[in-house]
């Protein structure tokens, strides 16, 4: 029967049945109205005409999905036992580096979510992995493997690739706490592959951490430091037995202090040389207003006076002699004053010649002054020129000191210098020592909180075999009235009102019976 479009249907109806009268179409409407509200009757319909076909759907759906419930139960489940391990991982000495600078630099701050972040990082090497595979072989952990090998791999690359699978490390989201979990198919295996798991990660993290060249090196380094330190003490004594200094300290305080008694001394025998000289001047002054020859004068006074002079004169000779050498200035001074006045009494000391006067003894006495003073004059400039040759070579004594405790300085400097390094060095060697002694006894800021035990129960427990076959019943069900709805949507006739009233978009006004 070929199925007609709206537009056709239209164009057969005949023309008094175009426009039916009001009380017609009332009826048309209300019989459209009930025809509309029979989806149940559709329903039924549908299930009663494909009653042949929804069983043999039933049945087969039922078959299939209760076979698929046997082979899943039977065949396919396996049980999986998740063995579990927590850690703890708090902030250690592996944590920080060795400090091999000569810096007092405090350690800075370790962000905890970073060595969690390193540690789950240690634990997904491959390194572990394969460790464990070799030491629990590939047959114990995944017993499939012998039985089905996966083509191109050996056993123990396939048992990695697969523990990678079944293995989760997982970082707490609060703490410092790690979970290993592993799925496997035999509990006490699963429980021994998470322990060893966990001992080959903390025997790795130590080697990691260790560093055995932190302690060559700074042992090279002390060593180093400590031979410099015992060179710069060997200098310091060989300078200071070269030049014979105890104390710089006392040594350059004596030196100032006789520079400045040599300066003191030379500025006062400037000033009395100074005042000798105005001396002089007054009393050439004087010489000049006395007469020379005077007849009171008494040669007996002036004898003694001339021998009194004389020995003054020779006492200042010996205590010259006792202060300097006998080629000094000041001693030769003297005698030739010793020699004038002895010169002077001889000459008292012959007859006065007829016809001539004596002397004035004042005359006599201001030329003794004069000559006195310019003694004293001569040997003043003497005693100053020694004075101040004395203070020249202090000064070059001075700078050759000051040279001297210039290098003494710069060797206690490098002295202290070496000391600080090789205590520095001494220190970090020490600490060095420490941590390779903590390495060694495995004594390491990870601790096992839970270690891994055989679980006695899987994680994804097998579902009773009644809920499954039940489970199976109702898919076979909904199975076969879905089967049956399709193949009756998608037919071609129509076999009740309502669907041809929803196909043609027109009223059904009467159905007549096939009988």
């Amino acid at each position: 029967m070929r199925q007609d479009s709206p537009s056709e249907h239209r164009n057969l109806v005949p023309s008094y049945m175009a426009a039916p009268p009001a009380p017609v179409m009332e009826q048309i409407q209300v019989f459209r109205g009930d025809s509309s509200k029979s989806g149940l009757r559709d329903y039924l319909n549908i299930l009663f005409k494909r009653k042949a076909c929804i069983l043999i759907s039933f049945l087969t759906l039922t078959i299939l999905a209760i076979s698929g419930v046997l082979i899943y139960t039977y065949l396919i489940y396996t049980p999986k036992y998740q063995a579990r391990s927590l850690l703890l991982v708090k902030s250690g000495w592996e944590n920080y580096s060795p400090d091999f600078s000569l810096e007092n630099r405090r350690n800075p701050q370790v962000n905890q979510g970073d060595i969690i972040g390193s540690e789950v990082r240690i634990l997904e090497s491959r390194d572990l992995k394969e460790r464990v595979v070799n030491v629990l072989k590939p047959e114990k952990i995944y017993p499939d493997l012998v039985k089905k090998p996966i083509p191109g791999l050996s056993n123990n690359e396939a048992a990695v690739i697969m523990l990678e699978k079944d293995l989760a490390i997982v970082p707490g989201k609060k703490g410092n706490v790690i979970e290993v979990d592993f799925n496997g198919i035999e509990p006490a295996t699963s429980a021994a592959l998470v322990n060893q798991l966990v001992n080959f990660y903390i025997d790795k993290r130590t080697e990691i951490y260790k560093d055995p060249k932190s302690v060559i090196f700074l042992e090279k380094k002390a060593d180093e430091f400590r031979q410099k330190l015992a060179d710069s003490e060997n200098r310091l004594k060989a300078f200071r037995e070269e030049t014979k200094i105890i104390s710089f300290d006392e040594q350059r305080s004596a030196l100032l202090t006789q520079r400045t008694n040599l300066v003191n001394s030379l500025n006062a025998t400037n000033n009395q040389l100074k005042e000798v000289q105005e001396k002089i001047t007054e009393l050439e002054r004087q010489l000049n207003s006395v007469p020379k020859t005077t007849t009171t004068a008494s040669a007996t006074e002036r004898r003694a006076d001339a021998e009194a002079k004389l020995l003054g004169l020779k006492l200042q000779e010996q205590e010259l002699v006792a202060k300097y050498k006998e080629d000094n200035r000041l001693v030769v001074n003297t005698r030739n004053q010793i020699e004038m006045v002895k010169q002077f009494l001889e000459q008292e000391s012959g007859k006065v010649k007829p016809g001539t006067a004596p002397a004035d003894p004042v005359y006599q006495d201001i030329q003794k002054q004069i000559l006195s003073n310019r003694a004293e004059v001569s040997a003043m400039k003497i005693r100053i020129s020694a004075l101040d040759q004395q203070l020249q070579q202090l000064n070059a004594e001075i700078q050759t000191f000051e040279a001297r405790e210039s290098r003494n300085k710069e060797l206690l400097r490098e002295i202290s210098t070496n000391d600080e390094k090789y205590r520095t060095y001494r220190q970090r060697l020490e600490e060095a020592k420490i941590y390779d002694e903590l390495d060694r006894q495995k004594m390491t800021s990870v601790s096992v909180i839970e270690p891994a035990t055989a679980p006695a129960v899987p994680f994804n427990p097998r579902k009773p075999l009644v809920l499954l076959i039940l489970g199976a019943l109702a898919v076979s069900i909904l199975g076969s009235l879905g089967i049956a709805y399709v193949l009756e949507m998608g037919k071609q006739v129509m076999s009740t009102p309502t669907e041809a009233e929803r196909r043609l978009d027109l009223p059904v006004l009467i159905t007549i019976p096939l009988k």
